[in-house]
């Protein structure tokens, strides 16, 4: 019988949020296009839009309401939508 340290539940759930949102952030980092389809697969039951207009909204969306990503990369998103008639999901905290 193994006396290795159990790990509480509490923290192990920690553990597992802190590496999807780092997983999260290097996608919307990216901005490559099967890398972000594959991680919104990985957490949803059903696959991204497959219209590109509206699978890059969710996107830029998406880096509008991050706030763990750089302001820098979460204004571009924001520009991005205003530019094509979308409201960002900042708040109102993310400069143009």
């Amino acid at each position: 019988m193994s006396k290795g340290r159990k790990v509480p539940p509490q923290v192990a759930a920690d553990d597992r949020l802190r590496e999807m949102m780092e997983e999260r952030d290097a996608a919307l980092l990216s901005m490559d296009e099967a890398r972000l389809r594959a991680y919104f697969l990985k957490y949803n039951s059903r696959p991204a839009p497959k219209e590109p207009e509206v699978f890059w909204r969710m996107v830029h969306k998406a880096r509008t309401a991050c706030t763990s990503l750089p302001m820098e990369v979460r204004s571009e998103s924001k520009r991005w939508l205003l530019a094509r008639g979308s409201e960002p999901l900042d708040d109102g905290d993310v400069p143009l």
